[in-house]
């Protein structure tokens, strides 16, 4: 029988099939993954009562719970639920109540099974782990996991008890304390799941293995630990010692700015040996405690601010894109190949051309080699990888281009040589959107001389392309809603985050990055020692100092790009003469080995000695909060033009796209919201006083100083 929810908003349906089996449905209305909402638990909460009299009164042998969805099981916690926690008595609260409806689950007297077709994370994770089994599907997209350290807190609904009971101390530590999730291989090898079935019968698996569980022949899994995993785990010095390396390592990775994977570790270790409830409630009560914190408020806006950066462009525009089963990648460099690869590894195929046979040969070289790593992390199997790379085609001309939808071209950034290509890349694919990776020259100049213009825009990505998850999607003046929502969905379907941007000098990204290097040159002109100029960095939380990031992106290309910004945008993007001395000297950055670092076999040394005889470095001390206000604030000033021009939405995509485009720390929810932590008159009073000593690049922006006058920030304070 069926049994309609009595409140169907909810997505949550019941029935009882002919073998006395219940199947609960999770179908959320509206969306394309199911959330666990305060509104769905209270509704099973209530379904469980139900179930409750049904199993004593015999009506139930077993009871299943899966998806009503494609591809997703649950994918978590409504994330707008954890945001309007307002402080940590009501987070632990919500923990506590989680804890309950789920442990309901788990004192059910019939056999439970979780269904797990596609996405599992977060509290999606911690209801299956609930459960007494779990069959999973060999689908591409199937994750289990619980990525709840990335929002600054830890799993709340009896993750950090459950899982640790099922796979081992150590297992349980990896996707905890990392987020990393399982793919079904690995679930299965350390008994996450009971059976891996293929996706294209999962239904009729998931029926078969039912039955075998209500027949008595599926044992509850158990740990599988190998022996050294036992040794660790089941004596007290071993725990002491695997608790011991887990903080060391966490301490590390994190840079002490993230507390929530140290509080994970702790909480984990504590409960070992406890009774279950004492476990969950210090699970409830640390909880409680992350999610009140800055560094979690942070990162749940970020998260927040990334989802919506997905519903950019309304359904209607949306829709009149043109579906991309087949695209080009034209230039085979370092970007070319790795974009390439990107599309082959979303199993898209795709042509990579080139004029010049040993290019092509390399980037098919870096493409394959990308898919190998990618392999060996476990990302997906080596005989799929193989497959992935039969996927790229290598091509010296244009004759693979007669079916091909959409087109990025990757070549130097020379305004001419791209506009060649585009026009050459309409000729042999007429109907394909054309879309540049440039990341600072006019997309509608590149679109000049081709025939309808109206087709190009600007994907920039940003390098390392397999890593870094922002792609600016550049909507020149004469760009079509087609071409815009084309290469907008591509960038979703190869599994970036698009932000939008208008066609102006720089874009957004780069923009505000040139003042924050060109400052950190002038810093070294002045005299401050490179170690101490990126220590004052790194402190901050930036994931490299800016004259690392000098050396990787290479002298020549900064010196390029800075005339270009300086041409476009005016005085306060005059180069400091730092890059012109670097290249003078014969210093390309990493690239040759030569920059403010020494690089040997391709990896980072100490700071070279030698740029000391380039420069006046004194023996003076440097303050570091100087350091990091004269090249934050100019950034924080690059962002308020920027805004006034509308070159970006507004302040949340400027915070979105530094943080995913150059990994401004996450834990202080991006660079305007750190402004505002900071407060506009306290930046606008420094960037005044820093004009009158270092010269008119430090002018407040007219927009800043509006904001100072009116004592306005630039985003919402909840």
């Amino acid at each position: 029988m069926d049994r309609p929810s009595p409140d169907p908003d909810t997505g949550l349906r019941f029935r009882i099939d002919a073998d006395h089996v219940g199947w609960v449905t999770f179908d959320l209305p509206g969306s394309s993954v199911n959330l666990l909402t305060p509104e769905l638990l209270r509704e099973l909460d209530i379904l469980l009562s139900e179930l409750e009299s049904r199993i004593a009164n015999g009506q139930l042998l077993a009871l299943v719970l899966h998806s009503g969805k494609e591809g997703t099981f649950i994918a978590g916690v409504d994330v707008e639920a954890i945001a309007a926690l307002p402080g940590a008595a009501e987070a632990r609260a919500a923990s506590a109540e989680g804890q309950r409806v789920f442990r309901r689950i788990e004192r059910l007297r019939v056999p439970t099974i979780a269904a797990i077709d596609g996405v599992c994370m977060g509290g999606g994770t911690e209801l299956a782990l609930h459960c007494d089994h779990r069959i999973v599907s060999d689908r591409d997209s199937t994750r289990i996991g619980l990525p709840e350290v990335r929002l600054g807190i830890l799993p709340g609904f009896g993750g950090t008890v459950r899982l640790p009971a099922l796979v081992g101390i150590q297992n349980a530590l990896g996707m905890i304390v990392t987020g990393r999730a399982a793919r079904p291989a690995r679930a299965r090898r350390i008994g996450l799941a009971d059976r891996v079935v293929p996706a294209g019968r999962f239904h009729d698996e998931t029926a078969r293995f039912v039955h075998d569980v209500v027949a008595g022949h599926i044992d509850r899994a158990a740990p599988r630990l190998r022996f050294a995993q036992r040794l660790l785990e089941r004596t007290a010095p071993g725990r002491r010692l695997l608790f011991r390396t887990a903080r060391q390592r966490a301490t590390a990775e994190s840079k002490g700015f993230y507390p929530a994977p140290l509080k994970a570790i702790d909480v984990i270790a504590t409960s070992i040996g406890r009774r279950p409830d004492d476990a969950y409630e210090l699970e409830a009560e640390a909880l409680g405690t992350l999610a009140a914190t800055d560094e979690s408020r942070s990162l749940v806006r970020v998260f927040r601010l990334s989802q919506q950066a997905r519903r950019a462009l309304s359904p209607e525009v949306l829709a009149e894109r043109r579906p991309v089963g087949r695209m080009a990648v034209i230039g085979a460099g370092v970007m070319g190949g790795a974009i390439a690869e990107l599309a082959a590894a979303n199993d898209l195929p795709v042509v990579l051309k080139d004029i010049d046979q040993d290019a092509l040969d390399s980037g098919l070289r870096h493409a394959a080699e990308l898919l190998r790593k990618a392999s060996a992390a476990g990302v997906f199997g080596e005989a799929e990888a193989g497959l992935k790379f039969a996927l790229i085609t290598g091509a010296l001309d244009y004759e693979e281009f007669g079916e091909v939808d959409l087109v990025v071209e990757a070549v130097v950034e020379r305004l001419p040589v791209k506009q060649q290509v585009m026009r050459e890349a309409r000729s042999a694919a007429p109907g394909a959107v054309l879309a540049s990776n440039t990341s600072a020259l006019s997309v509608d100049a590149i679109a000049d001389g081709v025939d309808r213009p109206d087709t190009v825009l600007g994907l920039h990505f940003f390098n390392p392309v397999h890593k870094m998850p922002l792609v600016e999607v550049v909507r020149g003046p004469r760009t079509s809603n087609r071409s815009l929502a084309t290469g907008f969905r591509l960038a979703l379907d190869l599994g970036k985050t698009p932000v939008l941007v208008a066609d102006r000098p720089g874009f957004l990204v780069n923009r505000l990055l040139g003042p924050y290097l060109d400052e950190a040159g002038r810093l070294v002109e002045a005299g401050a020692p490179v170690a101490v100029i990126d220590g004052a960095l790194e402190a901050f939380g930036m994931p490299m100092g800016p004259l690392r990031l000098l050396d990787e992106i290479g002298f020549d290309v900064a010196g390029h790009a800075s005339r270009e910004m300086a041409a476009a945008l005016g005085d306060r993007f005059g180069s400091a003469t730092v890059v012109e001395r670097m290249l003078e000297d014969g210093r390309l950055g990493k690239k040759n080995g030569r920059g403010f670092y020494r690089y040997e076999g391709g990896r980072s040394r100490d700071v070279d000695p030698t740029v000391a005889q380039l420069f006046r470095v004194t023996d003076e001390p440097v303050p570091g909060d100087d350091i990091r206000h004269r090249c934050l604030f100019r950034m924080v000033n690059e962002a308020a033009y920027a805004i006034e021009e509308e070159v970006i939405g507004g302040p949340d995509d400027v915070d979105l796209a530094l943080v995913l485009g150059i990994g401004f720390p996450p834990f202080r929810g991006g660079l305007l919201r750190w402004a505002d932590s900071i407060g506009i008159d306290t930046i606008h009073s420094a960037l005044t006083a820093y004009a009158a000593a270092h010269g008119d690049r430090f002018a407040p922006a007219p927009l800043l100083a509006r904001m100072a006058a009116h004592n306005q920030m630039f985003t919402d304070s909840t």
